[in-house]
């Protein structure tokens, strides 16, 4: 038993006052014998044993009351870990703030009942203690506010914590508290975790946490908001078209759900919002922990960036309801063909130089002229038939297609085999064979892959007539493919169409001349050569326009930007951007985000001159934060080899703590069991008047 008021015990000394009292109230009485009273001595000796043990009875519940009363100002307790009640508290308090905070508990966000849970525990603390508040996660760093002793500055701090949006991971909140509280000397050091427990903040802690060795003496509290449900729905991901996105033509757009709750939902709402209209929606059923995906078809009518949404009903985790999505539909897809001699060739340019290419803007020029061409200026570039490269140009080819930008290969009869076969699988992952074929023989080109945004409107028309099909075509010289993703092969398997997985590159392994091929002759070619333009044109435009807010995330602009740029959030909200050339574009390294939604990228034009868009990023919540699976107190105090105690946020958190810092106080026992005493003491001590008998 230890005592949080132990300065009172030297009052235990007035328990002597009774004892005191009881010896100087005796009086010496001088004994005269009286004859006639012999016959009462038998009788009052036996009276005078009995008044002598009342006597000592009253003197002990005398002196065990003040004792009791002097004990219960000293405030025992049952027990306590190691510490002083008098000695000064080192605290870290770990206030969660990651995206799952923001679901609904009893009096508002879980993140808000976890601040004011953070103010009364401040206030349970006394002036000289120290406080750290440690809002966890961070974006780069952690904002650590203290060390410092309470006051009013402190819950001020505190209350302009906001919610960050970020997955939540405690581990780096933990290492911090611990590296604080090693170098404060005060005897009581204490963590406090102010979180919901989500399983996912607690996985994969850094090793030096675990095993208990690293805590020592400091203990650890934790105090778990409640949510008012466990049901959540989410919207975690939204799937850009597989078409190719023009003004005023529809384009489809996928979302995916989860039912991260127990039972099956039916008739869920489902809705697409563009540029603040609303353009589809739908009802899905919903199993539980399963992925379900549901197609939307919508047009808009305009070029330029685009923002939106895939929205749910409200549930009680409103951050996951929406999945924003941004993209940019081009006005106009500046191409550079670039051909071996100085007359480019004509089927590429008789097909793409003309108004029906809608929004290709066509230049040709040879392979000498490279270098004098700012190539960072298009957006695709179609190298026909080259037989190689040299060093310096093969290098503008590399940063061109390193930008993000779009390359589309044509290997016709001219082209070296020895050369390409180790220049595109190092910059698109597509294997090339020697070159094949013979006069007087064919391969019959026959094998589409449908499901790709250039073949797809020909898959559409297989069974309707109105709409084109993909004519038989002999292809006379050709190289096999390998590696990437196959487009286009023959009935033989010979790929001659392939894709880039991880570049905007598409490699055709014949060329688009009547000597390698029938393809020019058909009306095929020029709805070939347009589509496969247009998508490497929209493919580099949406690159990286959708990140999760916590992740640093680089954004490529078109064009060598060499102006400031600033980023608006949905609160509207402005940061400034630093640009970082290099050589056939620019980027943007994005690391501190708000709420999630739609932000705005604008560059600073000349003064005077109003700021112009330049691109709409879409941020939102990592999927791990719609999980609401937990960790248990148990299983945390395994994982870090100590033990938690828990406070529930209902308590009173200063009487809470202290009886979980020093022990349950008994006090109010001592006091009570003292009145108790002083009660039998009244009735023990009470003299009753003499009886007379009348004779």
């Amino acid at each position: 038993m230890t005592f949080l008021n132990s300065a009172f015990l030297f009052l235990l000394s007035a328990v002597s006052i009774p004892l005191i009292i009881h010896f100087l109230s005796k009086r010496r009485i001088k004994t005269i014998e009286f004859s006639s009273l012999k016959f009462l001595e038998q009788m009052q000796n036996s009276r005078m044993r009995w008044l002598r043990i009342k006597e000592l009875i009253l003197l002990a519940l005398r002196m065990l009351v003040i004792a009791l009363i002097v004990l219960a100002f000293a405030r025992p307790t049952l027990r306590g870990f190691a510490g002083s009640s008098r000695a000064t508290t080192s605290v870290a308090i770990l206030l969660d703030r990651s995206a799952s905070m923001d679901s609904e508990g009893q009096t508002g966000t879980l993140f808000e009942e976890a601040k004011r849970i953070a103010v009364r525990l401040i206030e349970s603390f006394d002036p000289g203690d120290r406080i750290t508040i440690i809002p966890f996660p961070g974006q780069a760093d952690l904002e650590i506010i203290g060390p410092t002793n309470v006051g009013d500055k402190l819950t001020e701090r505190l209350g302009a914590t906001e919610l960050s949006y970020q997955k939540g991971h405690i581990g780096e909140a933990l290492n911090k508290a611990l590296e604080i509280l090693r170098q404060s000397g005060d005897i009581n050091q204490e963590v406090y975790i102010i979180s919901d427990l989500q399983a996912a903040g607690f996985e994969n802690l850094p090793p030096e946490l675990l095993g208990g060795a690293p805590w020592g003496n400091i203990h650890i509290f934790c105090v778990t908001p409640e949510r008012t449900g466990e049901d959540n729905v989410a919207v975690t991901d939204v799937l850009m078209p597989t078409q190719l996105m023009v003004p005023g033509e529809n384009f489809e757009i996928e979302g995916e759900l989860v039912n991260f709750g127990r039972g099956r939902l039916e008739n869920v709402l489902v809705g697409v919002v563009v540029d603040g209209e609303r353009k589809a929606q739908a009802t899905i059923s919903l199993p539980p922990s399963q992925p379900t995906r549901t197609r939307f078809a919508i047009k808009v009518d305009t070029p330029g960036y685009h923002g939106g949404y895939i929205e749910i009903d409200h549930d009680n985790f409103e951050p996951d309801n929406k999945r924003f999505f941004s993209f940019q539909i081009p006005e106009k897809i500046n191409l550079l063909a670039i051909s071996q001699s100085a007359d480019p060739a004509i089927p590429i340019r008789l097909a793409l130089d003309r108004a029906e290419a809608g929004q290709i803007t066509f230049a040709g020029i040879p392979a000498a002229n490279i270098l004098r061409e700012d190539l960072a200026s298009y957006d695709v570039i179609i190298l026909n038939d080259l037989t190689s490269l040299d060093a310096s140009r093969e290098g503008a080819i590399r940063r061109f297609v390193e930008s993000g930008k779009g390359l589309f290969v044509i290997l016709g009869k001219s082209a070296n085999s020895g050369y390409w076969s180790k220049f595109l699988p190092d910059v698109s992952g597509i294997n090339v064979d020697p070159l094949a074929g013979r006069d007087g023989e064919y391969l019959s080109w026959n094998n589409y892959d449908y499901e790709h945004p250039i073949f797809a409107i020909y898959g559409r028309g297989s069974d309707n007539r109105s709409l084109p099909k993909i004519p038989d075509l002999r292809i006379f010289y050709y190289r096999n493919l390998s590696g990437g993703r196959v487009l286009g092969s023959t009935s033989t398997g010979v790929n001659l169409l392939a894709e880039s997985t991880e570049k905007a590159v598409l490699v055709f392994s014949s060329g688009f001349d009547l000597a390698s091929g029938d393809l020019p002759a058909h009306s095929f070619f020029i709805p070939l050569l347009v589509r496969s333009v247009e998508y490497l044109g929209s493919r580099i435009i949406g690159e990286g326009s959708s990140g999760i807010i916590g992740e640093p995330m680089r954004w490529r602009l078109p064009g060598n930007m060499t102006i400031g740029l600033t980023l608006q959030s949905p609160q509207n909200a402005v940061e400034n951007l630093l640009l970082n050339p290099d050589g056939s574009g620019s980027s943007v390294s994005i690391t501190e985000y708000g709420p999630p939604g739609i932000y705005t990228l604008k560059a600073s034009g000349m003064v005077g001159r109003p700021d112009r868009q330049v691109g709409l990023l879409s941020f939102n919540i990592d999927n791990a934060e719609s999980n609401g699976e937990t960790v248990t107190l148990s299983e945390l105090s395994q994982l870090l080899g100590v033990d938690i105690i828990s406070v529930s946020p209902k308590s009173d958190v200063k009487t809470t703590v202290l009886q979980a810092r020093f022990g349950r106080e008994l006090w109010k026992e001592f006091l009570l069991l003292a009145l108790v005493l002083l009660i039998v003491e009244s009735i023990l001590g009470r003299t009753s008047p003499p009886r007379v008998e009348e004779k």
